[in-house]
């Protein structure tokens, strides 16, 4: 059931995929609806056209004065036709469009492709983007990202990269993703105008700075001959139609028109910043506008509001501007506009003067429309997961959850457990056969953290923790640039994990560290790292085949505890439950894997 507190606010669903299920059956019996009424009006247009030059054709035998008016007025209907034809026509990308958005929305498979990028642009930008798969295919930026243009999908996956580490931001973050998150009718609309306007295209900014703008016709004598030229122009046309002659007209015309089409290389270059844009501007200064209607309360939203009520105007002056360049296209209406009024020169002044007093303040609109864009996905993801529960802040050094899980696997798909992790034990040692969860509950743990970090809720049914800085050697890979060894990179990914939590308090995840040596110096180095990291005032989990690295939980008391995953054979089947227990694994699978593979 859905409650409206408003025409546009909806409480958050119990099933988000009925509601979007609903607005696409709508969306797509209004396509279905607009394209017979569009196919009905091409055969009117078609129609009215042929049977107006059939009453032309009469008119011309007859010379009946009554078959001109019926041919004029069944080209009048022609015309009438044809503007609703292109009317219907943008009515029906609108909503294709929209379409697209709602069906983006309904994913039945987890791994079919997004609308929106995958964000695999940004996986050098973090050392352990790829442990966590943060980017790229089926990766958690993808699950989140509902952005149009790359400002918004840097600033989303800088939120990702790094997350809150305070809890007041965390909490100002949270109240606003729940706010906007009622909203999904108005995010829909956003999503589909973004849409629309969105192309390979975008505006090229320099660095703030008046010595950046490109001015054209700065010079003062460009403004007074704006003015003066079509005076004259005038005047010799007014002497000329009271009887003095329009030699005068003729010598002031010519003058204005070579004057201003000495300028059409300078207007050639200013046009080619608007070419191609002035859709996109139009369509920022709506969706901006749109979000300063909203009736909002949150401290961030309000400040982006009136951010985003300042960029709207803005945005739609320079769309204004850039469609009166366009316009220019129109020979007859070039000529007429530019003999009377030096058109072009007006025009490149007052493009000019927007540049002069809003240049410096464009990368930080465009940043605040990026921002709005981050806040709608974040949106998104809330308002599509009613069941995650929203995590709570904690003054001790901890990070407990219940019934956690991973949020890129199928619902139907995940096996939750619980998680404590507290100082101390500050060390989790993780024991397990092959294939038994151990590696994805690592990755459960530090996704769910990040998106707490961000403002969201997690996939869980409990979830209280500190903030932390997170840091993991999950997977390691050769590197050709630096030509370092698998090895000696994970190597360096440890000293550097060591370094970071010597100054902060940080949550810890290892993967079967050191499998580039032998099975003695990899227990002898593993066995060195976590008594280490037992002096380090962090949380520590650590998964391992190792079983005799699970003697530390004597040698350091109170410092280390261990948990594993177990399977068990049956009969013809190895089954896992995915479920962490407390204690060190005792089953084994990897020699019964071989056997019954045909290995050995």
């Amino acid at each position: 059931m859905y409650l409206c507190c408003d025409k546009k606010r909806v409480i958050m669903p119990e099933n988000p995929q009925a509601y979007y299920s609903r607005e696409l059956v709508k969306v797509n019996t209004s396509i279905q609806l607009l394209s017979r009424k569009i196919s009905r009006m091409s055969l009117l247009r078609i129609g009215s056209f042929l049977l107006s030059m059939f009453f032309v054709v009469l008119f011309a035998h007859t010379q009946q004065i009554i078959m001109l008016f019926i041919s004029l007025l069944l080209l009048a209907f022609f015309v009438y036709f044809t503007v609703l034809h292109i009317k219907n026509n943008k009515t029906l990308f609108r909503q294709q469009a929209r379409a697209k958005v709602i069906r983006n929305e309904l994913y039945v498979v987890p791994e079919e492709d997004s609308l929106y990028s995958n964000g695999v642009r940004f996986v050098s930008d973090l050392p352990f983007a790829d442990d966590l798969d943060l980017f790229g295919q089926y990766s958690v930026f993808q699950k989140l990202n509902r952005c149009s243009t790359p400002v918004g999908e840097n600033l989303l996956a800088h939120g990702l990269i790094n997350s809150l580490h305070t809890s007041e931001p965390i909490k100002i973050m949270q109240a606003a993703v729940k706010e906007l998150a009622a909203f999904p009718e108005f995010r829909i609309e956003i999503q589909t105008n973004l849409l629309l306007a969105s192309s390979d295209k975008f505006p090229a900014v320099k660095a703030p700075g008046k010595g950046n703008i490109l001015l054209l016709f700065s010079r003062k004598y460009y403004r007074i001959l704006a003015f003066v030229l079509p005076v004259l122009v005038w005047l010799s046309l007014l002497a000329g139609l009271f009887g003095v002659g329009y030699t005068a007209f003729s010598i002031f015309s010519v003058i204005n028109l070579m004057f201003v089409f000495a300028q059409a290389r300078k207007m050639l270059i200013l046009g080619s910043e608007l070419d191609g844009l002035r859709k996109k501007y139009q369509s920022w200064a709506k969706v901006l506008a749109q979000f300063g209607e909203l009736k909002l309360q949150s401290e961030m939203l309000a400040e982006m509001q009136h951010e985003a009520a300042i960029a709207a105007e803005r945005f739609r002056e320079l769309a204004n501007i850039s469609e009166q360049f366009d316009r220019r296209a129109n020979l007859p209406l070039y000529v007429i506009s530019n003999l009377f009024l030096a058109f072009d020169i007006h025009l490149a002044l007052r493009y000019e003067q927007w540049k002069v007093d809003n240049y410096d303040q464009i990368p930080h609109w465009i940043n605040t429309l990026g921002r709005f864009e981050m806040m709608i996905s974040l949106s998104a993801f809330a308002w599509n997961h009613p069941y995650y529960c929203w995590p709570e802040l904690s003054d001790k050094k901890e990070l407990k959850a219940k019934t956690l899980g991973h949020p890129l696997m199928a619902e139907n798909q995940c096996v939750k457990n619980d998680a404590s992790l507290q100082i101390d034990p500050r060390i989790t040692l993780i024991t397990g056969s092959n294939m038994s969860g151990k590696s994805t509950w690592l990755r459960t743990l530090g996704v769910n953290v990040l998106l707490a970090q961000f403002g969201l809720p997690v996939m869980a049914t409990s979830f209280r923790w500190k903030p932390l800085l997170l840091l993991s050697s999950l997977r390691q890979s050769d590197s050709l640039s630096e030509n370092t060894s698998l090895f000696m990179n994970e190597l360096k990914q440890l000293k550097s994990i060591l370094e970071k939590a010597s100054d902060n308090y940080c949550l810890i995840l290892l993967d079967e560290i050191l499998r580039g040596t032998n099975s003695d110096d990899k227990y002898s180095g593993s066995y060195e790292l976590l008594k280490r990291l037992s002096t380090v005032n962090s949380l520590t989990v650590m998964a391992s085949h190792d079983l005799k690295l699970s003697a530390l939980e004597q040698e350091l008391p109170g410092k280390l505890n261990n948990q594993c995953f177990e399977s068990t054979i049956k009969g013809s089947k190895l089954l896992f439950d995915y479920k962490i227990r407390t204690g060190v694994a005792v089953n084994r699978n990897a020699t019964w894997l071989m056997k019954d593979m045909g290995i050995i």
